[in-house]
C-alpha cells in the first residue's frame, strides 16, 4: 500500500520562492509507485494543498490532515521542504512531534538551537568540547566601540546580517 507523504513548502521568510522551487524537484524525485505526495504550501495566511484539478483544500491543523472529495487523508510522514521559518527553526518540528507524525529533519530542540547561530555557538562553547569561533553582536540603535571589538576578534573577520537587523562578526581563533 502506498504511503501518504505531505511535502510542506513555502514558509514565512524571504526563502519562500526557493522553497517552492525545491518542492517541485523533491516531488518529481519521490517514487510515485511507493508514495502519494501531497504538496502543502504554508504561508502566514493559510496551509493548503492544491490538487491536480485546481481544487484548494485547507489543512486541518488539529491533526494535520486533508479532506478531499469527502475522504480524509492522513499522512504517514512529512517531508519538510521549507527554508527558514517555520521549517528550520523548530516550529514545525514541535508541531509534528506533538501530533506524533514522523518527519524529515532533526527534532524541535536541535532545529531551534541551530537556527540561531550565535546562541548555538554559545551553547557549544560552554560545553568546552570544541573550539568555536568568537563572535560579537552589534545591534541597530545601540552604541558600540569598534576598537574594543577589534581587540576581541582576530583576523580574518566576516560580517553577516542576522535576524531583525542584528549583525554578527565571526572569526576563526587559534586561542580561546
Amino acid at each position: 500500500m502506498k504511503k501518504n507523504i505531505a511535502l510542506v513548502a513555502g514558509g514565512y521568510s524571504g526563502e519562500y520562492v526557493i522553497s517552492v522551487q525545491s518542492a517541485v524537484t523533491i516531488e518529481n524525485n519521490l517514487d510515485s509507485s511507493k508514495y502519494n505526495v501531497y504538496k502543502i504550501i504554508i504561508t502566514k495566511e493559510s496551509w493548503s494543498h492544491t490538487g491536480a484539478d485546481g481544487q484548494v483544500t485547507e489543512v486541518d491543523k488539529n491533526d494535520f490532515s486533508l479532506t478531499i472529495n469527502g475522504k480524509k487523508v492522513i499522512f504517514d510522514s512529512v517531508f519538510i521542504g521549507i527554508h527558514g521559518t517555520p521549517g528550520e527553526d523548530g516550529r514545525l518540528q514541535g508541531y509534528f512531534e506533538m501530533l506524533g507524525i514522523p518527519f524529515t529533519s532533526c527534532g524541535m530542540v536541535t532545529s531551534a538551537l541551530t537556527f540561531n547561530k550565535s546562541y548555538c555557538n554559545k551553547v557549544v562553547d560552554a560545553l568546552n568540547i570544541v573550539n568555536v569561533s568568537k563572535s560579537v553582536h552589534i545591534f541597530r540603535h545601540q552604541p558600540y566601540n569598534t576598537a574594543e571589538i577589534l581587540q576581541q576578534l582576530r583576523l580574518p573577520r566576516v560580517r553577516e546580517a542576522g535576524r531583525r537587523g542584528q549583525q554578527h562578526w565571526y572569526v576563526e581563533s587559534e586561542n580561546r
